[in-house]
């Protein structure tokens, strides 16, 4: 029995140590993100309740129609993705596809296979981590780069680095 515990540990150690390889999800420059949804009413309009739901914001092309940016409003290097998980979490991710790193190419949500595409270099992420599925970003374990999604008391919510 000692030689089968010995080989399930060593079996765990291998596999720890396989998963810690570095995962890359600091390749988009960095950009300011501040977006402020200020109380319940704003984000029940513009933001996203359950999955599969999910908003584009991009401060320079007026991104979501109708959402109202201020003075220090700043929607990351490429924009921001707002997505609602399988579980119901509210996760933002910066728009630039982290293989093209170009604030003009970037990730949109595929509503046929529900994960988040880069249609230059066709890479696939998964909505819930930010992880690669396929293509270029999952050979060189390129993750999209997160931001924070605070909610507040007043029902509102922080989008922010």
């Amino acid at each position: 029995m000692k030689p089968l515990k010995y080989i399930l540990v060593a079996m765990a150690l291998m596999l720890s140590a396989v998963s810690c390889e570095n995962a890359d999800d600091d390749r988009i420059p960095t950009a300011a993100v501040h977006i402020d949804f200020a109380n319940a009413a704003m984000w029940s309009v513009y933001g996203v309740s359950a999955y599969p739901d999910h908003k584009e914001f991009i401060k320079g092309e007026n991104k979501p129609k109708g959402f109202t940016y201020v003075a220090n409003s700043a929607t990351g290097y490429g924009g921001v993705m707002l997505v609602c998980t399988p579980t119901n979490v509210v996760l933002a991710y910066d728009m630039s596809c982290p293989v093209e790193r170009s604030s003009t190419i970037r990730i949109e949500y595929d509503s046929k296979d529900l994960v988040l595409r880069c249609p230059h270099c066709g890479s696939t992420y998964d909505i819930s981590t930010g992880s690669p599925l396929s293509g270029s970003a999952l050979t060189n374990r390129y993750l999209l780069q997160p931001y924070a999604v605070y909610f507040n008391a007043m029902g509102g919510v922080l989008v922010t680095r």
